[in-house]
């Protein structure tokens, strides 16, 4: 039996999610939560399908709030019922984080105390879109800029972070894509132990992604830019 649950934001998520979660609990995952993140009706047929494995917990949010409002969510419900486990694995419902590799990244969390776990893809440019390739170089250049450490999927969704750790991080700000910056910024300003863990790189063909890449590059930037001020000025 894995010592970790998954959590799991889900936004008019792909409909083989049902599947997905089934293969994660046939793999001894004991715990698996599942935000509906006001995918509103066409979609109440996944998550009813969802609701029927007794390890799974759904929350369900009226209206779209974001995939940081999510996870927080995922966050204080696993602080609430399930604490006694090492901790959480954050997976995406698009498709992009293999089974294999969300075990993989729980399986190492399952080694620490404390500290975090990042899945990192290899950026290889004839295996993914030319801009989110161009996107996240660009990104992990800013932040060894801005933050003195190279992290080679800054933009990762697949983390393991530790039960302890999970208190400050749920008190994090940002509702959107930028909740996973600034959690970023704040492992590296805390010197917080991070693990990298090497993942497959998945693109398929017909992908569901939520990402609108002017507004959120621009929200992930301006996190970027205000965090760096905010400890420029407390220094």
């Amino acid at each position: 039996m894995k010592k970790f649950a998954v959590i799991i934001p889900a936004y008019r998520p792909m409909r083989s999610l049902p599947e997905y979660i089934h293969n994660l609990i046939q793999n001894g995952v004991p715990q698996i939560i599942v935000v509906d993140d006001g995918s509103g009706e066409p979609y109440r047929d996944v998550f009813s399908q969802i609701e029927t494995f007794k390890e799974c917990t759904l929350i369900t949010h009226s209206t779209n709030r974001g995939k940081g409002a999510a996870l927080k969510a995922g966050f204080t419900c696993f602080l609430n019922q399930f604490s006694y486990l090492n901790g959480v694995v954050t997976a995406d419902a698009d498709g992009q984080h293999s089974t294999e590799d969300v075990l993989q990244v729980g399986k190492r969390l399952d080694t620490i105390e404390e500290g975090f776990i990042l899945g990192s893809r290899a950026f290889n440019i004839k295996r993914m879109p030319l801009r989110s390739w161009i996107g996240n170089r660009l990104t992990s250049l800013v932040f060894k800029i801005f933050f003195g450490q190279f992290i080679r999927d800054t933009q990762t969704g697949l983390r393991g972070i530790t039960t302890p750790e999970l208190g400050w991080v749920t008190q994090l700000s940002g509702d959107n894509f930028d909740y996973e910056m600034i959690m970023l910024i704040h492992m590296v300003s805390k010197n917080k132990r991070i693990i990298s863990v090497d993942i497959a790189t998945l693109y398929k063909k017909v992908h569901t992604s939520h990402f609108e890449t002017f507004k959120d590059t621009k929200l992930i930037a301006r996190a970027i830019f205000s965090q760096y001020f905010k400890q420029t000025e407390s220094q």
